[in-house]
């Protein structure tokens, strides 16, 4: 049990940092300038949308198991459905009743909904649809929460990242 959790509890904090580093510049001087500790070849989204969703699969297969080896093959389509929820900010959808900026509350929630949804495939391997949603809808409000309490790039970033990883939890409700 100790060690599920601290497999969780590292998991989460790695998938705040991609999250960061992800959202990071890299083409500019100033860019590079932010936080040179951290590597040129990490500060692209590639590695917000394509590492994130491993960290979430290892969350969930830690703590549960499918009800048959088809359920392992399902994170594919997850996998697939979590990085394209993760590319994604809404941002030309909610400019149609919101003109002039795009970081909206609206953005936020969709973002995360989507991140939480992009699981739905697991219902066929055991997962209840209702913590799918449950899971979704956290994920959702608490990024959205996040990013509108916080105006600090790093704080607002590895905070979405933790709620990507760490809402995987909520999937396991019965």
């Amino acid at each position: 049990m100790i060690q599920k959790v601290l497999f969780t509890l590292i998991s989460v904090v790695l998938s705040g940092f991609f999250y960061h580093c992800g959202g990071l510049g890299s083409t500019t001087e100033e860019e590079k300038k932010e936080e040179p500790w951290i590597p040129l070849f990490l500060r692209h989204s590639w590695v917000r949308d394509w590492l994130l969703p491993a960290f979430s699969l290892i969350i969930l297969f830690v703590w549960w198991k499918p009800n048959s080896n088809y359920g392992y093959l399902l994170s594919i389509p997850s996998y697939g459905l979590m990085g394209g929820a993760l590319s994604t900010y809404w941002d030309k959808l909610t400019k149609l009743w919101r003109k002039n900026e795009s970081e909206y509350w609206e953005n936020w929630f969709l973002h995360g909904f989507f991140v939480g949804l992009s699981f739905f495939p697991f219902i066929f391997a055991g997962i209840k649809w209702y913590s799918v949603l449950i899971n979704a809808l956290v994920s959702g409000l608490l990024m959205m929460w996040i990013s509108v309490r916080t105006r600090r790039v790093f704080v607002e970033e590895f905070g979405r990242g933790v709620v990507s990883a760490g809402t995987r939890l909520l999937l396991l409700i019965k």
